[in-house]
């Protein structure tokens, strides 16, 4: 019996190795994605930015070509004022004059508006774009030493796994389908040491008797609330030492 106890612990050291090898194989692929897909998004709101800027340039082109001919205007006005035979053209040409220098200020306000807000888009771009450059850096360098991490964990996995397949045999087939059942229930976890009196999955007290049953390796005992097989570790240590 207690060759099948120290048997069924060593299963379940590598179980709970593998397992934890098996998560930080599911956690890394997990990060990098996230992280791959902040890249992702803080690229669109940089592309969608600079399109914005580039709308603001046009506008700002347009709003030149527009101050440019109604500069044009003014001259022509100017021309034609100079050639007025009355007052009552004089007023006309006056009133067109004012009309077009209204505009122009009005032009000139908000080109000065959004030239303002051009630089200080421009500004914003520039900061998103470091941003950017530094995210894209630093995500192919962890994607980099991801790459290494999983191939040493599928390493560590297979070397892990190694002695499981030479332990099974030496359990009976019974408890064996018990220990499998218990850890897909129970996180991995199927066999637990007892300490002070306890279960070490979840701690429920035992009772003496319980507990000098587990200590003598009489059977493969389990716990009365987690139903985790229960081993004492003096008693594996003792037993390995014999061997």
């Amino acid at each position: 019996m207690i060759e099948q106890l120290v048997a069924l612990a060593k299963i379940a050291d590598i179980d709970a190795e593998a397992l934890r090898t098996e998560t930080e194989l599911r956690d890394i692929p997990a990060r990098i994605e996230a992280l791959q897909g902040d890249v992702k998004k803080l690229g669109e709101l940089l592309a969608a930015e600079k399109a914005q800027l580039a709308d603001a340039d046009r506008l700002l082109s347009a709003q030149d070509e527009e101050l440019s001919n109604q500069n044009q205007s003014l001259s022509k006005s100017k021309q034609k004022g100079a050639r007025v035979r009355n007052t009552r053209e004089a007023d006309a040409v006056e009133r067109e004059l004012e009309t077009i220098r209204r505009m122009m200020k009005e032009r000139e306000t908000e080109r000065e508006a959004l030239k303002d807000a051009i630089g200080k888009r421009r500004q914003s771009v520039e900061k998103h774009e470091k941003e950017f450059s530094e995210l894209e850096s630093y995500a192919a360098t962890e994607k980099q030493k991801a790459d290494l991490r999983l191939a040493e964990l599928r390493t560590t996995l297979q070397a892990v796994l190694a002695g499981r397949a030479a332990l099974i045999p030496k359990i009976p087939g019974d408890v064996m389908r018990r220990y499998d059942m218990i850890r897909s229930k129970r996180q991995g976890i199927g066999v637990a040491a007892i300490k002070d009196g306890t279960c070490g999955g979840c701690f429920v007290v035992l009772t003496p008797q319980q507990v000098i049953g587990i200590s003598r390796a009489e059977e493969f005992a389990q716990c009365p609330r987690c139903q985790r097989i229960l081993y004492s570790k003096e008693a594996i240590a003792k037993a390995s030492a014999n061997a």
